[in-house]
Formats: C-alpha cells, structure tokens, sequence
C-alpha cells in the first residue's frame, strides 16, 4: 500500500500542475522567439508533465481510484522522460531520427503495463525493477545528447546552454529517484525545479557564461562577508560604547550616527569586494577608450581593402583574443532585375573564406541587418525563427565560416561591410560590452572602409581609362596604317584613271576623226541606211569622249591638279545652253525645264567649261531621277556681301526637281566618287534614262569643282519614295571673284 503522507504534501501534485499550466501558457506565449523544432516538442513535454501531474492531484482527491496513483505515477514519470530525451535531443540541434526511443519507449511501457495488471510472471517487484531499467536507459540517452552537443559544438553560448541543461536534467533525476522511492512530494517538486531550468534555458536567447556567473556569485559572497564583518564590528562597537562610556547624548543618535558611518563603508566595501574576486578569479578586462584611440589611429590613413581587412581584424584580434576574424566587403548588383547582395571577403586573420556569400534583398539576415543594424550571432541564425526562412544555401553558407558573431558596417543608408569575428580564445562568449565595443569599431571601420572604396574605384575607373586608351592608340594606330593604305590605292586608282583616259583618249580622237569623214562622205549622207550607222557610231564616240573627260577630271580633283579659267561667266547662258542641249532628252520624257531669276544674277569670275559641267551633271541627274512629265526648276538668287561666307557677295543656284528624291543617310554620300544611290543591275550607258545609274562620277566631279571655286554645294531631299515622288534640291553657291577669297 501506498503510504500517503498528510497535509501539505497531499497538495503537491495541485501545486505542480498549476506549476506546469503556467509554464505551459507562457511557452505557447513565447513559442516564436525560439527555435520551432524544439519549442513544438517543449509544449509537447510541459503537456505530458502537466497531465501527469493532474492525474497524480486526481488520485490525491480520490476523484480516481487510488490504486492508480502508484501505476499512472510511475508510467507518467517514464513518458516524460521519454519526451524530455525528444526535447533534448531538439533543443541541443541533435537532427538523428527519433523514431527508435520512440519505439522503445512504447515497448518498454506496454512491458511494465503488462507485467503490472499480471498478464506475465506474477513476480514480487518484477514491474518496478523494469520501469526503473526503463527510466535508466532513457536517461543515460539523455546525458549520451547533452555529451555529444558539447563535444561537437565550438560556440561558448550553446556549451553554456549544455551545462544549465544538464543541470535542469541532474536535478530531475534526483527527483525521479526520490519519486521511485515513494517520496512523492519532494520527487514533483524537485522535477519541477528542474524542468523549469530546462525551460528557463530554452526559452531565453543567452544564459549567463558560468565563468562570468562564478564572478558574480564570488563577488556576492565577499560582499556579504565583508559587510557582515563591519556589521559586527558596529554592533560590538555600539555595545560597547553604551556599557564603558557615560554617554551623555541619546543612544538612538549614538546608533544612528554609527549605523550612518557603517551605510557610508558599503560603496567601498563593494569597490574592494570585487577587487578581491578579480584576484581569486582573474578575468580580462577591457579599456575601451584605449581601443577606440589605437583603432581610429591605425586605420585612418589605410586606403587598401585587403590592408584595411588585416590591420582591422588584426587589431581586434589582439585586442578582444579571437580565434579567426573576416572583413566582407558588400557589393550590390542585379541578376534578373532582382537586387541582391555580394559578399566578397578579403584577407583577415585566419584562413580567408573561399567562396563568396550571396544574400537576396528580402533574405531574414540582410532585412535584420539592415532593420537593426545590430550584431547578430551565429547561434541565432541557427535557432532563432525568424533565421530558419533563410535558403539553405545561405545558412550552409553562413554555417560554414564557422565564426560566432556578425557585425554590420553602414554609411548612412548604405550596407558595405561585414565583420565576422570567430570565438575567443579563452572560450568565453560575447557579452553585451564586448558588442557595444565592436559596434562602435564597426562604425569607424565604415569611414576608413568608404574611403577605401572610392580610392578602389577610382584605381578601377583609372585602369579601366589606361586600357581603353592603350586600345584606342592601337585602334588609332591600326586606322592610321589602314587610312594610309586606302591612300596609296586611292592615289594609284586615280592615277590609273588618268593614265588610262589619257591613253583611252587618243586613240578615241583618231576614230572620232575617221568617224566625222565618214559622216562628211557624199556616198554615205546619201544612203540613209549607212548614214544611220555612222551616225550611232558618232554618239557612241561622243559619250564615250564625255565619259573619258569626266574620269580625267575626277582625277584631277583628286591630284589637285584641275587648272581653271579666269573669265567673266554669265550663270544664265550656261543654263540657256544645257537647256538646248538637253532638248532632247527633255522632251523624249517628257520634262519640263523651266529658270527663275537667272538673268538678275550678276557675272562671275570661273571657269565657264568647268561650271558648265556643274550644272549639266545636276541637270542631267534631275532628268534621271524625275518620272516623265515631271518638272525641273532652276532658281537664281544673289547673295549679298557677309552672307553664306561671301565676303564680296555672290550667287546661289537653286536646282529643284519632282523626282524620287533621296533618302537622309544619302543625302552626303551621293557626293563621294563611284557611289550610286540605284542598284548596279539598273545601270545604263545612257545620259537620261529614268533611274539609268551612270559611273557615279558626276556630282564628285560637282563636289570638287564648286569646292575649286571656292563654293559650297549641298543637297536637301524630305527622303527617297517612288510612288509620292517628294523631289530634292541641290543648292550651288559660288563667289563673285572666287580669286580673291583665301
């Protein structure tokens, strides 16, 4: 029988069950602000706890049958533990399968179920002796996790989560055993101690590095001490000066002014307190103005990355003692209009990162970053909610630097950097003044690194113009050689042309001569058949001789070699004498030519044959490229003194057609020599055949002879249509005394 011990005891498992109900409602309260895995599997233990707990009240009230208060008790304590080897394993980033505790677990309590109702061998003891084998086994799994997680991680924040853990699990099993042994009250309440440190450690992002709290407890004590010492001595001060000493005054004021004294020692008593507990327990204290000074003095003046990186994290390595220590410079960039971030590493202290860190704008790290600007942890990222979103790229990534703190380096809105410091050296984590340091490091190395990579960019643009010029001077070199090539084939192509007219044009005068005899014999001007024939010889000689002329003089523009007459040039006769020439051809198209003002138009000093030519090509180029029955309009305009470029004045012709007129990009090109705007298959031997192309030498031979005469000529054209026929207009200005002009 179980022996139920009176009075308050009854009421432990209420007071435990309402223990755990308030625990169980303030992790449902809390369960975002650690990590998912191990808060689902905590409100699954602090569940089972409070279930047991109410079954074990219940069978107290005798609302359940007594007889299953050793049964329900003893089961609930084994499937607690069964969960808190769940939760341990979760809370401690075991990732191993859980299904086999589970399976032992399940067997090993339907085992004792069984051998308790003697469905087995009816044995004195047999079932409890299986629960306790149970309970053993599952909390030596228990202790084999809390093991294996303080061997395999390096960070002092998760070693110190381990030992506050094992302290949690060390205290429920001295509860459990208590509880084996019948001592009910002191075995729930000893679990629920220690389930609330199992809690405490879970639910709160750091616990307190023992070392910092064996510090602090040491502290206390001497304080205490010391206090208590100068207590004591007040109090026997106080007596004894009350018995020795007639004592005129109040002894209440006597009191007071010594318990006055006494109050005033304590600020000291602490000074020297902790002065006492630094020499037991020595620590590193750090002089943060003396840190600030030598950073500020030793980066200010550095304008590399990479020496800014090693001095910076040098720095900060010998002055905090860390391990291993990164400076990440942050780029931006774009990869499908979508912005991200680039974090390349340069060389700190340590083996430098290999692989360059890629973080997308919305990724949980850069909107902390950028939200908080605080320093971030690495055990965050690992058990933090909010870091589990992350893409598993990035927290491999992250994992693999294997370095405990983060801080952000910002210029104002702009995220640059990002130093990445490994654990110290003597295993202590970061505490809150070592991240207020860092932080205020990190706002110095903002400027140092600013300055860093505008001189970066500006070497980068500087190479970047060093190599785009030393291609352009090969590219200028290499069109220099080329253009001087294309000169010497254009100088021999032009002195072949000469050659060639020349060599073209006497054999062409002997079968001219021979030809006008023929045209002059009696015998043949009497037979209109042969005179037919000699006839289409002679206008063959006579184009020919035309075409002759004008690749001799193509070739003396291009020599400069083109000799021009001085004479008095009436503008209106040479227009009267094309038009006759042209007669003709006018009216086989059907053409109208008409003149406007011509005769208003003062004389010029030139070259009548050479201007004649001029405007015969114009015309004759107007005539091919107007459809029949359009219309030729030669317009004469004087240009007064200052105008144009004329200092003395002179005149512009204006030769305007209804053709197809000429498309923008042409409107330059139709000057060079041999260029046709028309296609080669339209070409034709004929003067004025509707879009006939010729050699492509006359508007050159234009060009070059209004440019000897010290004019200008141009076209202008709405653009090239065939079926609108929006026409051109070609614009000659010639000086008065073209002689006189530089």
């Amino acid at each position: 029988m179980i022996q139920f011990v009176p009075s308050f005891a009854n009421l432990s498992p209420a007071i435990t069950s309402l223990f755990y109900l308030v625990l169980l409602i303030f992790a449902i309260a809390k369960r975002n602000r650690y990590h998912e895995r191990a808060s689902r599997w905590l409100l699954i233990y602090l569940f089972m706890c409070l279930s047991w707990s109410i079954v074990e009240a219940l069978t107290q009230f005798a609302l359940l049958p007594g007889s299953l208060f050793e049964v329900s008790g003893r089961t609930g304590l084994l499937l607690v533990t069964v969960f808190l080897l769940v939760l341990t394993r979760s809370a401690l980033s075991d990732t191993r399968p859980l299904y086999l505790w589970f399976l032992v677990g399940l067997v090993w309590l339907g085992l004792y179920l069984a051998i308790e109702v003697g469905r087995l061998l009816l044995v004195t003891n047999l079932s409890l002796s299986i629960l306790l084998l149970g309970w053993i086994i599952f909390m030596l799994g228990i202790a084999q996790a809390i093991l294996r997680a303080r061997r395999t991680n390096t960070f002092p924040l998760i070693k110190a989560r381990t030992y506050y853990w094992s302290i949690g699990v060390i205290i429920t099993a001295i509860g459990g055993i208590i509880y084996f042994n019948n001592q009910y009250f002191i075995g729930d309440i000893l679990y629920a101690v220690g389930t609330l440190l199992i809690f405490t450690t879970l639910i709160r992002p750091y616990m307190p590095d023992m070392r910092q709290l064996e510090q602090e407890v040491l502290n206390y004590l001497v304080m205490t001490i010391l206090t208590a010492l100068v207590l004591i001595l007040g109090a026997i001060a106080i007596v004894s000066l009350i018995t020795r000493v007639q004592i005129t005054h109040s002894p209440t004021l006597v009191g007071a002014i010594i318990a006055f004294i006494m109050s005033a020692l304590l600020g000291p008593l602490w000074i020297l307190s902790r002065k006492i507990a630094q020499r037991l327990l020595p620590q590193i204290h750090l002089d943060p103005d003396r840190i600030l000074r030598e950073f500020s003095q030793s980066i200010s003046s550095v304008l590399d990355p990479d020496l800014l990186s090693t001095i910076a994290i040098g720095l900060i390595s010998e002055k905090i003692e860390i391990q291993r220590g990164y400076l990440f410079l942050v780029e931006h960039e774009m990869e499908d209009m979508v912005p991200r971030y680039r974090l390349r590493g340069t060389q700190g202290t340590g083996t430098g990162p290999q692989e360059v860190g890629l973080l997308d704008n919305a990724s949980p790290t850069a909107l902390y970053f950028h939200q908080m600007r605080l320093p971030l942890r690495q055990t965050d990222l690992d058990l933090q909610p909010r870091f589990q979103e992350a893409s598993e790229e990035e927290r491999t990534w992250w994992s693999s630097l294997g370095v405990d703190l983060y801080i952000p380096i910002y210029v104002k809105e702009d995220w640059m950097g990002l130093i990445a410091l490994g654990p110290k050296s003597n295993g202590l984590p970061y505490f809150d003044n070592d991240l207020t340091l860092l932080s205020i490091l990190a706002d110095q190395t903002a400027i140092a690194l600013q300055n860093a990579k505008l001189v970066e960019s500006l070497m980068r643009l500087n190479n970047d113009f060093r190599r785009a010029y030393s291609s352009m001077e090969q590219a200028n070199r290499h069109l220099q050689k080329v253009n001087v090539q294309l000169e010497n084939l254009d100088r021999t192509k032009s002195e072949f042309i000469s050659v060639a007219s020349h060599e073209l044009r006497t054999p062409l005068t002997v079968m001219r001569g021979y030809n006008e005899m023929l045209i002059e014999d009696p015998n043949i001007r009497g037979n209109p058949f042969q005179s037919k024939l000699v006839n289409g010889i002679y206008a063959g000689l006579m184009r020919m001789h035309e075409i002759i002329n004008s690749m001799l003089d193509i070739a003396s523009i291009d020599t400069r070699s083109m000799e021009l007459q001085h004479e008095q040039v009436s503008i209106s006769t040479l227009i009267k004498t094309i038009s006759t020439d042209l007669s003709d051809s006018l009216k086989e198209r059907n053409l109208t030519l008409e003149t406007e003002n011509l005769s208003d138009l003062p004389p010029i000093d030139g070259d009548s044959e050479a201007l004649s030519k001029v405007f015969s090509h114009i015309i004759v180029n107007a005539i091919k490229f107007t459809p029949d029955g359009g219309k030729i309009t030669v317009t004469g305009v004087a240009v007064s003194p200052g105008q144009m470029g004329l200092i003395q004045g002179g005149v512009e012709i204006v030769i305007c057609d209804t053709g197809i007129g000429i498309s923008s990009e042409n409107l330059d090109l139709i000057f060079k020599k041999f260029y046709q705007t028309g296609e080669v298959s339209l070409h034709s031997s004929g003067k004025t055949k509707f879009k006939g192309s010729g050699p492509g030498l006359g508007l050159a031979i234009v060009k070059g002879i209004v440019e000897a005469h010290r004019g200008q000529v141009w076209a202008e054209s709405p653009g090239f249509d065939e079926e609108a026929c929006p026409g051109s207009t070609f614009h000659i200005v010639l000086p008065l005394h073209y002689k006189e002009l530089p």
